[in-house]
């Protein structure tokens, strides 16, 4: 892409579901690098500034949490028609499905808990030794598993809303056929 338009192409997600080694790896270092980059220019960074660095990490999980609710918002305030194709991934939509608000909030808010008691037990000696003493693939798994048990607060909204389905329209995906 580089060499035909002169404009480089940047990384957004670096493997974090396969490499992450602590949630603040995850989600500081490997996931939507941009999204984290604008996080921390508008947020970390100015709250940091009058306040410790805990607090300015939750500020921004929270500025993060209020984003994805707003997204939720726009994609289940209107209407849509019942899908016509009906396949196992596509259910025809319920149009009268309206979002439970605040399960994103709810999300983002667990997870900057979890950078911040990461932070805080990092500085024990015992956590630093544990850590350092099990295998790479239980550390991802580790790390992964701090996340994914409330994955759904995150997901269902849009899932449920059909915007997977959108996707499916304009992108290749791969589904069971009988």
């Amino acid at each position: 892409i580089e060499v035909m338009t002169g404009y480089r192409a940047v990384e957004s997600m670096r493997n974090p579901v396969m490499e992450a080694t602590s949630p603040s790896d995850f989600w500081g270092r490997r996931w939507n690098v941009a999204v984290h980059g604008a996080l921390k220019r508008g947020v970390f960074k100015p709250v940091r500034k009058f306040s410790s660095s805990f607090v300015a990490a939750l500020m921004a999980f929270i500025a993060s949490g209020l984003f994805h609710e707003y997204l939720v918002h726009l994609t289940g305030m209107y209407n849509k028609e019942p899908r016509v194709a009906d396949d196992i991934f596509c259910k025809a939509l319920n149009t009268d499905y309206k979002p439970q608000l605040g399960s994103n909030m709810a999300f983002f808010v667990w997870n900057g808990v979890i950078m911040v008691v990461e932070k805080l037990l990092g500085r024990n000696r015992v956590m630093q030794s544990f850590g350092s003493t099990l295998p790479r693939f239980m550390v991802v798994f580790l790390t992964i598993m701090t996340a994914l048990p409330l994955a759904h607060w995150f997901g269902n909204p849009y899932i449920k809303r059909g915007l997977l389905c959108d996707f499916q329209e304009g992108y290749l995906f791969v589904t069971k056929i009988a």
